[in-house]
């Protein structure tokens, strides 16, 4: 199925982080002891204010930091550790921001009541079912998660080393320190405000181009960093890096472990997947492997909407068994499964033409 339609995604129950001591294969209700997340990767398990599972709950809301103008802000610093301290100093600060905005969302999120939201307020939720209408939905909201999200880590390192995390072990080393400062900072913050919060690596469907026209505006073309359309999707490695799918995964994989709010790791792969499925076979078990906790596989397909004929070609602008110009091209922008892309904007469609092929 995935080989045919890119989906189903593959989400590792064996990931530490993903694990629910109460998970039984045998269970014919282990559903209720396994993470799962939003399609595009936003993830909830962790519940400090009762049971750790998926079901009931919900991320309520999010804010995606830009730290690429972090780091740009920083760049005019010569000596580099004194560069990356004043970065992190600015992160910390908007860290802190960032916090208080979504105790504040959610301190006035807390004062609806329970009768607002007949269908999520009746059993829907966890603990809903013990509210009367004219009750806080605090207790109930208050197991939902807050996310803090980031975008552009590449750019990021580029700006303060000279390289991004997947041609440099120095930038990896930093990326890794910078994504775990913000998960311990989150910590923190889950025990000052006492909410859920959580770090997201941030799926950018709007905000990867909004952030890089606003910078790009104010501080001009800089070469690796807002020369394109587009800022990187969260901690990936760039979509124009050409490198094997088990480096990309070895690079990406670490980072899993400490955006509890949500991650995911792509694949792009050539050719005509239904006639190799051991290829996504081989992803998954690489997945497992190195403890990526949501993943899948891109690749080509495309459909004639009038017989059903389909290929793996680059291009199929008429369809070589009916001759039908009615051609649907399959692709996945930002964990969204598309056939056509003229509602996408610039960025995104900049992004999916600077993609390369992973190989072995």
């Amino acid at each position: 199925m995935t080989a045919r339609r890119f989906f189903p995604n593959f989400i590792n129950l064996d990931a530490p982080y993903n694990y629910h001591e109460k998970w039984d294969i045998n269970d014919p209700e282990r559903y209720k002891y396994e993470c799962a997340t939003m399609g595009c990767r936003t993830r909830v398990f962790e519940n400090r204010f009762g049971p750790k599972t998926s079901i009931g709950r919900g991320n309520l809301s999010f804010s995606t930091i830009n730290i690429v103008r972090l780091a740009i802000e920083c760049m005019n610093i010569k000596d580099k550790e004194d560069r990356i301290a004043a970065f992190f100093a600015k992160l910390d600060g908007l860290l802190e921001v960032t916090a208080q905005q979504l105790h504040d969302r959610m301190e006035f999120q807390k004062t609806a009541f329970a009768k607002q939201f007949p269908l999520l307020m009746r059993g829907l939720w966890i603990g809903s079912e013990n509210l009367s209408p004219n009750d806080s939905i605090a207790p109930v909201i208050n197991q939902g998660t807050l996310g803090i999200g980031f975008i552009g880590l590449a750019e990021c390192l580029i700006a303060l080393t000279g390289k991004h995390h997947g041609e440099s072990e120095e930038s990896q080393e930093l990326g890794l320190k910078i994504v775990t400062y913000m998960r311990d900072r989150v910590v923190e913050f889950c025990e000052r405000y006492q909410h859920n919060y959580s770090v997201l690596a941030t799926p950018a469907e709007g905000l990867s181009g909004r952030f890089t026209k606003f910078d790009k505006k104010k501080y001009g073309v800089i070469p690796g960093i807002t020369d394109k359309d587009y800022y990187t999707n969260s901690n990936h490695v760039p979509v124009y890096y050409k490198c094997s799918a088990l480096h990309k995964a070895q690079v990406e994989a670490p980072y899993h472990a400490l955006t509890g709010g949500g991650h995911i790791f792509y694949v792009e792969i050539d050719g005509d997947a239904t006639h190799n499925p051991e290829a996504v076979m081989n992803i998954v078990d690489m997945m497992d492997r190195f403890n990526i906790g949501y993943g899948s596989v891109n690749h080509t397909r495309n459909r004639c909407m009038d017989c059903g004929y389909e290929n793996a070609e680059k291009t199929m602008d008429e369809c070589p068994k009916c001759g039908s110009h009615n051609v649907d091209r399959l692709q996945r922008i930002t964990g969204y499964l598309v056939g056509t892309t003229d509602r996408w904007n610039k960025a995104k469609l900049a992004e999916l033409n600077d993609r390369v092929i992973h190989g072995k």
